[in-house]
């Protein structure tokens, strides 16, 4: 498909759910440089929800006559994860462009068939990793860069919440199997995934991990998750739970010629003796869960990949060690916690991520 910068991309989002309103949707209406055309939701309540934040935007109950009906550039599929890789080939089979929630797939199967199918049509397939955006995340990266505080030998990564994203009691679809795919690794776990990987910039030699019930018992899926990967010189520590005390994100970085540590909003670097410089940012990471802010900054990436051969593709890889990530961490878990080398081939894999205690 070729694209012309001279004219809006024409847009559609699939799932119009919480996600879609609260993160997508804003830095859909406010970006100049896209034009959101039409919204595909199976749930009526939802098309009236989108017809009345998104008049001029046509609604449809199913993808397949919206694919008939338009003319896309891109679509943004926010529906639930099982359903990613059949919504994600569908719209490549149609040679349109995709933006993904994360997960893209929670299998590598999934993810070699979209590769290949993106590959023959020529499309991007791109995934919404969107804490790497978040302004305090930027700028820690622009420190590892440099070089400030020299070759990095250990990341921890810990993401603490009371109940899954969008509930105040555990009512959710975050806790079904049959619709999440998976808990809390599936959820967090990703975001941790790639930002560990965009902060060592390296592929990772092997991955052990552990997951849990501590709170969230009647669910069939894990509230809590310990995984440690490891990196050719470096090694990173994640620590992910739902059944926490309160809110907060921590993200601690240790090297041989200092230190840096985020705590929510607030980013300390240490150099060897020197005084430690702190910034404050105005977002807490742990605010909110939908972050429409970020999500308008990754349209750059996004459209950096839709314009620019050089770099199409960078997402796409980054997703894909994600998605190998979160396979090997649930075999890891469901065989004891076991090391798994990274690049070891898999065996085949049978329906979805196991459930906790599986």
């Amino acid at each position: 498909m070729t694209l012309r910068r001279n004219r809006p991309l024409r847009g559609a989002i699939v799932g119009f759910g919480n996600v879609a309103v609260e993160g997508h949707l804003p830095a859909w209406t406010a970006d100049r440089h896209m034009q959101l055309i039409a919204v595909c939701d199976a749930d009526p309540a939802r098309l009236a929800k989108a017809a009345e934040l998104v008049p001029n935007a046509h609604a449809y109950a199913s993808l397949d006559e919206m694919l008939q009906q338009e003319r896309l550039d891109l679509v943004d599929v926010a529906t639930p994860p099982v359903t990613h890789p059949e919504i994600v080939l569908q719209l490549i089979a149609k040679r349109v462009n995709v933006l993904c929630e994360k997960p893209l797939a929670l299998h590598m199967d999934d993810c070699n068939r979209i590769r290949a199918a993106a590959s023959a049509a020529h499309v991007v397939v791109f995934t919404a990793h969107n804490w790497k955006c978040a302004p305090i995340i930027r700028t820690a990266r622009r420190v590892l860069r440099r070089g400030d505080i020299g070759t990095v030998s250990r990341l921890e990564i810990e993401t603490l919440r009371t109940t899954p994203p969008g509930s105040a009691d555990g009512a959710t679809w975050r806790l079904d199997p049959a619709i999440a795919g998976g808990g809390i690794l599936v959820d967090h776990g990703w975001h941790a995934f790639y930002l560990a990987l965009s902060m060592l910039d390296a592929e990772p030699v092997a991955v052990s991990a552990r997951t849990e019930q501590r709170k969230f018992t009647a669910a069939a899926v894990e509230d809590t998750a310990q995984c440690t990967i490891e990196f050719p010189h470096a090694r990173a520590d994640i620590t992910l739970t739902w059944a926490a005390a309160a809110r907060s994100n921590r993200v601690s970085v240790t090297a041989d010629h200092g230190r840096m540590e985020i705590a929510d909003r607030t980013l300390t670097v240490s150099v060897q003796e020197r005084e430690p410089v702190e910034t404050g940012f105005a977002q807490a990471l742990s605010a909110g869960s939908y972050h429409p802010d970020w999500f308008a900054t990754m349209f750059d990436d996004l459209r950096e990949e839709l314009y620019e051969p050089r770099v199409r593709g960078a997402n796409f890889r980054e997703a894909e060690t994600c998605c190998r990530l979160l396979e090997l961490s649930y075999r890891s878990s469901a065989a004891g916690g076991v090391r798994l080398p990274f690049r070891e081939p898999l065996p085949p894999a049978g329906g979805g991520p196991p459930a906790a205690g599986d």
